[in-house]
Parts: C-alpha cells; sequence; structure tokens
C-alpha cells in the first residue's frame, strides 16, 4: 500500500475540515490533579456510516481512514475516576466486577497517558454498563465503554480545560477504536490516516445528533473478538481497494455536507464492503439467524426504497430510513426482534451524581 498517498488523501481530507471550521488542533495544557478527586461521566455508543479496520500504527491505534458515526440508545455506560497519589493502585472494576481484560486495557492507555503528560500517581475506575438488550455482538458497546473511561479521566486530569471531549477522544482511542468518536455527542468524524500527529488524531462533531433520520436494530448474539477482524481486515486481497473507495466517499461525503440519506446509503455499502473483505480474509461473523434477515432486508428493498442496512463487526443489523413508516414496517414484516433507536440520550444524565456518590464508597469499601 502507498501510504504517502494515502497520507496526501487525509491531509486534504484535514484541510477542508479545517477550511469548514470543523476541526482545530489541540493545544494541551498542564495537569492539575488531585488526590482523592472522583470524576463521572456518561458515554453511548456509535454506529458507523464510514467504517474502519486495521491499524497503520498499532501503538497510537491510528487507523488508516477517517471514519463517521453518530451516537445510538441502545445501551450507556457511566464511569467514575478516582486519582490518587500513590503509584501502582490503578484499579478497574466492570460491572461491580474486577475486569481483566479492561485492567489490562486501560493498564496500557494510563501509562502511556502518564508518560506523556509526566504524572505520577494512580487512576481507579468503576464502570457500570446499561442495555437494552441482554447479548448482542455489533452493538459497539465497547465504544461507549471506552469514552465513558477517557471522558472521566480527562475531567479529572484537566478539570478546566476546554475542548475535552475532543482530548478524551485522542486518549480513548488506546482502549477501543471506537471509543474515539464515541466521545462527541452527535455525528463525528474521526480524522485519522497514516503519519498524522497521533496528538492530534481524534474525533470532532459534524452536527448535532441527526434528529431527521429514524433507525432501529435487530440484536444477534456472536463471539468473534473485535481485534480477530481488525487482523483478518488487513490480509484480504481488497483491503486496499476498499482504503481508496473510502477516500473518493469521504470527499463526497464533504461535498454534501455531510447529508443524511447519502450516509444512510453509504453505511449500507460500507458495511457489505466491510463483510466482503472480512469473508475473503476467512472470518466469517454473520449467523444464520442474521443471514436471513438480511434476505429479508434486501427483498424488501426492491419494492421499498429508502429503508437501508447498516451492520459492524458482528451479525447486529440496524436499519435506518428518513421516514419512520418504512421502519416499522420492516419490523412487523420481518418478525424478529427489533429495538427502535431515540434521540433522549439527556435522559440518563441523572444517573451520574447517584453513580458518583456510589462510586465513592465502592472506592473506600474495596480498594486498600
Amino acid at each position: 500500500m502507498n501510504y504517502d498517498e494515502i497520507k496526501i488523501k487525509g491531509e486534504e481530507i484535514r484541510n477542508s475540515l479545517m477550511e469548514e471550521g470543523i476541526y482545530e488542533e489541540i493545544t494541551y495544557e498542564s495537569p492539575q490533579v488531585e488526590d482523592g478527586r472522583v470524576t463521572t461521566t456518561t458515554a453511548y455508543p456509535i454506529k458507523a456510516f464510514e467504517k474502519f479496520l486495521g491499524f497503520y500504527n498499532n501503538t497510537e491505534k491510528i487507523a488508516f481512514n477517517p471514519s463517521i458515526s453518530f451516537n445510538t440508545d441502545f445501551s450507556f455506560c457511566i464511569s467514575s475516576c478516582r486519582y490518587v497519589k500513590e503509584d501502582g493502585k490503578d484499579f478497574v472494576s466492570l460491572d461491580g466486577e474486577i475486569s481483566t481484560i479492561y485492567n489490562t486495557k486501560a493498564g496500557n492507555a494510563l501509562n502511556y497517558f502518564r508518560k506523556r503528560f509526566n504524572l505520577h500517581g494512580s487512576f481507579q475506575f468503576n464502570i457500570q454498563r446499561f442495555r437494552r438488550y441482554e447479548n448482542a455482538k455489533g452493538m459497539s458497546e465497547s465504544s461507549a465503554v471506552a469514552a465513558a473511561v477517557a471522558l472521566s479521566l480527562v475531567e479529572n486530569v484537566f478539570p478546566n480545560m476546554k475542548n475535552k471531549d475532543s482530548i478524551a477522544s485522542r486518549f480513548a482511542r488506546l482502549v477501543s477504536g471506537s471509543g474515539t468518536r464515541a466521545c462527541i455527542n452527535g455525528l463525528s468524524i474521526w480524522l485519522s490516516y497514516p503519519g498524522i500527529d497521533p496528538d492530534q488524531s481524534f474525533a470532532v462533531k459534524l452536527k448535532n445528533n441527526p434528529m431527521k433520520f429514524h433507525y432501529g436494530i435487530f440484536p444477534n448474539p456472536q463471539n468473534i473478538a473485535t481485534d480477530k477482524a481488525h487482523e483478518t481486515a488487513i490480509k484480504s486481497v481488497f483491503y486496499e481497494s476498499w482504503i481508496r473507495d473510502k477516500y473518493d466517499a469521504l470527499s463526497e461525503a464533504l461535498k454534501s455536507d455531510f447529508d443524511y440519506e447519502y450516509l444512510l446509503k453509504r453505511g449500507q455499502k460500507e458495511s457489505l464492503n466491510l463483510h466482503s473483505v472480512l469473508l475473503s480474509g476467512g472470518l466469517i461473523i454473520q449467523t444464520p439467524e442474521s443471514i436471513s434477515l438480511l434476505r429479508k432486508i434486501l427483498d424488501f428493498q426492491k419494492k421499498n426504497e429508502g429503508l437501508y442496512l447498516n451492520a459492524d463487526t458482528g451479525p447486529s443489523i440496524m436499519i435506518g430510513a428518513m421516514d419512520k413508516s418504512l421502519l416499522n414496517e420492516f419490523a412487523e414484516f420481518s418478525g424478529n426482534n427489533y429495538l427502535e433507536g431515540s434521540y433522549e440520550f439527556r435522559k440518563h444524565l441523572n444517573h451520574e451524581e447517584q453513580f458518583r456518590k456510589k462510586s465513592e464508597e465502592f472506592f473506600n469499601n474495596n480498594i486498600k
């Protein structure tokens, strides 16, 4: 792959976003830590229109291409972060249990974060997920976890700094690439490409939450890890052509001012491209149930224009349309378990203060 050529395309997207006043580089300030301070934040998962798989830089988690997404309300995550001045006291509790996986991921990211800002001391997290479904893959739940953790960390260390969402976005990617976009409330783009300054690779808001279109999802379970999909995608013979197509599509999205119907159409094409790339690499992430549902959607589309599908690295399939009646009609037609999405995100924010108090008790009672 010609990295220099892709970098040029990435710089063109960056310059266009700067000219439009959408993207602005971050100026990092000095941290202001306080022993025992607890900060609590909430984040929602994302669904991608322009997707990414594969990292150009695995250490910095820099993707080959920018990606576009919006927040969904199928779940949400609350994170409380406590700073303590003692070293070696990092701790992660997820849903009331010590999480080995997230302890490892958070530990690596925190070591990077401390080194970046010459910090000492430890960070402790109490994290709780809230779902509207029991078990499913492809709901981007990890994006909400990574975003909530990063937001609570940045709020703790930079209490008076502007652009906290963008700063959190920059560090959330060290835990989950999709978490980079989940830090931003609304339609967002993560600026990422080969050669970008890692400190300037973060997501920014394109528009407020896109209330002009409607969406819902059919949750389906699967046990394939997202990391496996990243590894498989870059081995595909179609990976380079997929990346090139993305930059052409990003240019079109800019020209259309990120028109919602264009993004819905693009999301369907991207979903089919993504699954084709994975299939060519030998990874099948669909299930008999989700394949049956895909057939129903494609059959429905033959007689009903304006309904679009969207699927990430899992068998859970989202549908979207400008006309809500199309979603209702297909949901009834499909006979599958269906969750309607909304944009009522702030209704959950009243949980934060209550959760912060519970977290303070949790930290005091469980960490010595």
